[in-house]
C-alpha cells in the first residue's frame, strides 16, 4: 500500500469516526431551530423577499446532505471550501477522496497482476524466438495469447509498431506506461541486445529466471514482514475502536474532546503523530532487495 493511501485511507477514517461521533451543540441546535422557525414565518406571511440566511448545500444527495449537516466537522470543512473560494461541496470532497483511495488501489492489484504474468510472456517470446520469428512478432504474439493486463499493453506496443513507430521507442513507451522493476529489466535486456547482438531467447531465458526469483523473494519478505505490518495495523485502528467503544459504554463521552480547543488540538497532534508512526513501521518492514 502506497503513502498517499495510508494518509487517505486514515483521513476517512478519523472522518467517518468524527462525523459518527460528533453532533452539534445544544446551542447550535437551538439557533438552527429559531433560523428555521423564522423561514416558516416568512413563508406563510407572504413575503418573497430573500431571506438573510442563505442555505448552503453539503451534498446534492439529500440523506447524505442530512448526515453532513449533523456534525461539526463537515462544517468546519465547508467553512475551509468557502475560505478557498471554490464551488465545491463537502459531499464532492469525500467521494473525491474515496475515489483516489480506489483508484489507486485499482492500479496497485493491476501493476502485481502484470508482474506475476510477465514471465510466462517471456517464455512465450523465448519459444517464438526459438521457432523464428521476428522480435516485433513475439510482441504481438504475446497481445494474442496472454491474460490482461498483458494483453492490453502489449496490443498497444504492437499497434504503435504497425503505425510505423520505431521499436525502441514503442518498448520505452510500455517501460513508461507500466512502471515496473521487472519490465525495466526484460525492456533493458531486448534494447541492449539489439544494439550489441547475442543470442537473445537465452537472454530471455535469465530475464525470466531473474523475475521469477524477484516475484519468489517478494513472497517471502511479505511473508516475514506480515507481523509488522499488523502490527501497525493494529496500531493505527486501537485508538479508533478504544474511542468507539468508549462512546458506545457512555454515549457523547468524547464529544467535549473535538468541542474544546484543546481537545481539537490534541487530536490533530495525534493524528500527525500517528501517520508519523504508519511511515515508520512501514520504512522498517519495507526490505529492499
Amino acid at each position: 500500500m502506497t503513502l498517499i493511501s495510508i494518509f487517505l485511507i486514515i483521513l476517512i477514517t478519523t472522518f467517518a469516526v468524527v462525523a459518527f461521533f460528533t453532533e452539534p451543540s445544544k446551542t447550535d441546535k437551538l439557533i438552527h431551530s429559531r433560523l428555521v422557525s423564522l423561514d416558516r414565518k416568512r413563508v406563510s406571511s407572504g413575503d418573497d423577499e430573500p431571506g438573510i440566511v442563505r442555505e448552503v448545500a453539503f451534498s446534492t444527495i439529500p440523506a447524505f446532505d442530512k448526515f453532513l449537516r449533523s456534525n461539526r466537522f463537515a462544517i468546519g470543512l465547508q467553512l475551509l471550501i468557502e475560505q478557498c473560494d471554490l464551488q465545491w461541496t463537502v459531499g464532492r470532497v469525500v467521494f473525491s477522496t474515496l475515489l483516489i483511495i480506489c483508484l489507486g488501489e485499482k492500479r496497485k492489484l493491476r501493476l502485481r497482476r502484470f508482474s506475476e504474468l510477465l514471465p510466462e510472456a517471456i517464455d512465450l517470446m523465448s519459444r517464438g524466438m526459438r521457432a523464428g520469428q521476428a522480435l516485433p512478432a513475439t510482441v504481438e504474439t504475446v497481445a494474442q495469447e496472454s491474460d490482461d493486463p498483458l494483453r492490453s499493453e502489449f496490443r498497444r506496443a504492437a499497434d504503435e509498431q504497425s503505425f510505423g513507430l520505431p521499436f525502441r521507442e514503442s518498448m520505452v513507451n510500455l517501460s513508461r506506461r507500466v512502471p515496473l522493476a521487472d519490465l525495466q529489466f526484460l525492456v533493458t535486456a531486448i534494447l541492449v541486445q539489439k544494439e550489441t547482438g547475442g543470442n537473445l531467447a537465452q537472454i530471455l531465458d535469465k530475464t525470466s529466471h531473474v523475475i521469477r526469483e524477484r516475484v519468489r523473494v517478494s513472497g517471502q519478505m511479505r511473508i516475514r514482514t506480515a507481523q509488522g505490518r499488523l502490527t501497525g495495523w493494529i496500531l493505527c485502528g486501537l485508538p479508533f475502536a478504544m474511542f468507539i467503544a468508549m462512546n458506545f459504554v457512555h454515549p457523547g463521552y468524547g464529544r467535549v474532546l473535538f468541542e474544546d480547543p484543546l481537545g481539537q488540538k490534541m487530536v490533530a497532534y495525534a493524528a500527525v503523530l500517528m501517520v508519523i508512526g504508519v511511515l515508520v513501521i512501514r520504512r522498517i518492514v519495507d526490505v529492499k532487495f
